[in-house]
């Protein structure tokens, strides 16, 4: 599971390149990060914090999202860890603890990617990854990389019933 606890990079960077490992091969990824959105991208080897791809190298501390469609739950992730200093006590932890708390709510997560808000009922969070479920796809996980999250409420049904809410197909920018 990458190199956790051994750099500065053990609470976005390890995670999601853990995450990354265990989806080599898998086809139809949807890939974010602060800038692009990459579609249908097949991830050919992870190897030195570097996800080589269908589409090209993408740095992994620039990968804020992925989803994976009718797959099930294919992603093991590390159980969160307390770090009593660095950056990841000031910024992943307490979104953890927070998001730790959330587990089988529904949720708007805002992320560091082109302002996108997903709708998702959150699954699972690990050290730095946080997976979820979006609302109007039963066979779709979402990975967010803990780091860059910059917002996370509560969805009420307004929200969820919202007809003018962007479905799955209309949610990604493809570039």
């Amino acid at each position: 599971m990458g190199f956790f606890d051994e750099s500065i990079c053990d609470c976005c960077v390890c995670p999601m390149q853990s995450v990354l490992e265990q989806l080599v091969g898998i086809p139809g990824l949807v890939i974010l990060t602060p800038i692009s959105t990459f579609d249908s991208v097949t991830i050919n080897q992870v190897k030195d914090s570097i996800a080589y791809t269908s589409i090209g190298q993408l740095p992994i501390c620039k990968i804020t999202f992925v989803s994976i469609s009718n797959v099930g739950n294919p992603v093991d992730i590390k159980q969160p860890i307390k770090k009593s200093k660095g950056e990841c006590a000031c910024c992943e932890d307490p979104m953890t603890n927070l998001v730790n708390s959330m587990k089988g709510q529904i949720v708007n997560i805002s992320f560091l990617s082109e302002g996108f808000v997903f709708t998702e009922t959150i699954l699972e969070v690990g050290e730095g990854i946080v997976v979820g479920r979006f609302i109007t796809s039963a066979g779709d996980i979402d990975v967010f990389s803990t780091c860059a999250i910059t917002r996370i409420s509560p969805a009420n049904q307004q929200q969820i019933n919202d007809p003018s809410r962007v479905s799955r197909s209309q949610r990604f920018k493809i570039i």
